[in-house]
């Protein structure tokens, strides 16, 4: 699938900028991201933790999407139009993250300790960065 898949399945939609909505998503990103950070993380829920801090990194790329005017229903959609609308998102990496979260949510698949807790952290990095440069008032 690529992007124009994406407006043609009706994944990605124009939507009016919505600040209440961007509002909340940060709010739940920003609860997601303070209960992973104060979790007591160890081998045996790491998988969870990492899907929790998944989620908050997508519920912020979301608000962007939304502060940029669109409505994105897919996952993969969501990193295909923010590698178009933000010249620096790294896309390969948000790409990796999906598809290791998928792995845990849709296939059973357990994350590596060590692997897990470094992508957990890149995940709130990317969102402080892209939220700092793109969700400004």
């Amino acid at each position: 699938m690529d992007l124009d898949d994406c407006y043609r399945k009706n994944f990605i939609r124009k939507t009016k900028i919505d600040k209440e909505l961007i509002k909340s998503l940060l709010e739940m990103s920003d609860i997601k991201e303070k209960t992973v950070k104060s979790a007591s993380v160890d081998k045996v829920n790491i998988s969870a933790y990492f899907s929790m801090a998944y989620d908050s990194l997508r519920e912020a790329l979301e608000a962007i999407c939304i502060a940029f005017g669109y409505k994105v229903t897919s996952h993969f959609c969501l990193g295909e139009l923010l590698r178009t609308l933000i010249e620096d998102f790294d896309f390969n990496e948000f790409d990796r993250i999906r598809y290791a979260r998928n792995g845990i949510n849709y296939y059973g698949t357990k994350i590596d300790f060590s692997q897990g807790k470094e992508l957990i952290k890149r995940m709130f990095e990317m969102k402080r960065k892209l939220s700092e440069r793109h969700l400004k008032e």
